[in-house]
């Protein structure tokens, strides 16, 4: 696993990125009582808890614009886990419910800014309402052993939580990787390349359900590895971009 780290030249050392992760819990714990509030996350409200939460400003380097995004995610997720009894009704409301997580995300600010390790590794974030909607896919049941190969900040793996699943959680970068560990410290975490799971998880090939916004660069073997992953009869619900269909001997 750590030795897929060094073929990226941006990602950080596994240290650097749990003191930084944990600056970036900091303040999205600081964050989420303004989400309950339904306050929203104005650019001054989110410096101001960066500078605190960091010790230091954007302006003299002690973080990024990019940081305070993975702290607004990491709010989110904290704030989706408050309202795990609604999102749970999810598959009797679906409407309802992706509705009440799109009302909560309205109230952050819109990425505009991608990491050079986000770039590297063909991340891209899941808007809750989305996730739902995969996880309404996946018919996730109370009890599901569930996986997500590239669990990024977890914004998918906050509505399987919410539905009953117990989580088996993967993300390859070092500061999301960390960030998984503050956020879902229950939960089952690796750190390894998903195109390659089903070689390295013991327990492949034994989940309910595998649900996944995977690197759209990689697409085919994101995928064939997650089907790999799953259990006799097991459901695999993914995000893919609609190229994928316009193939359909690609796959």
């Amino acid at each position: 696993m750590n030795a897929t780290f060094p073929l990226f030249s941006a990602l950080q050392t596994p240290g650097a990125a749990q003191d930084k992760a944990a600056n970036t819990l900091a303040a999205a714990r600081a964050l989420t009582p303004h989400l309950n509030r339904s306050r929203a996350l104005d650019r001054k409200l989110v410096a101001s808890t960066m500078t605190i939460s960091f010790g230091g400003s954007d302006a003299e380097g002690a973080w990024s614009w990019r940081d305070a995004y993975d702290a607004i995610e990491a709010a989110l997720v904290l704030q989706l886990r408050r309202l795990s009894p609604q999102i749970g009704r999810l598959e009797d409301a679906p409407a309802e419910i992706a509705a009440l997580l799109a009302s909560v995300t309205d109230l952050t600010l819109t990425h505009t800014r991608r990491s050079e390790e986000q770039v590297a590794l063909d991340q891209f974030s899941t808007p809750p309402a989305l996730a739902a909607l995969a996880v309404l896919a996946a018919q996730v049941r109370p009890g599901d052993k569930v996986l997500e190969p590239s669990a990024g900040t977890g914004l998918l793996a906050i509505v399987a939580e919410a539905c009953g699943a117990t989580l088996e959680l993967n993300e390859i970068a070092p500061h999301r990787s960390a960030l998984l560990d503050g956020l879902f410290p229950a939960a089952s975490r690796t750190r390894h390349d998903a195109a390659h799971l089903k070689d390295i998880l013991p327990s492949s090939g034994s989940f309910q359900a595998v649900i996944a916004n995977p690197p759209f660069q990689r697409l085919e073997g994101h995928l064939h590895a997650a089907i790999d992953c799953l259990a006799e009869g097991g459901r695999l619900s993914a995000i893919v971009p609609t190229r994928l269909f316009e193939d359909a001997g690609a796959m």
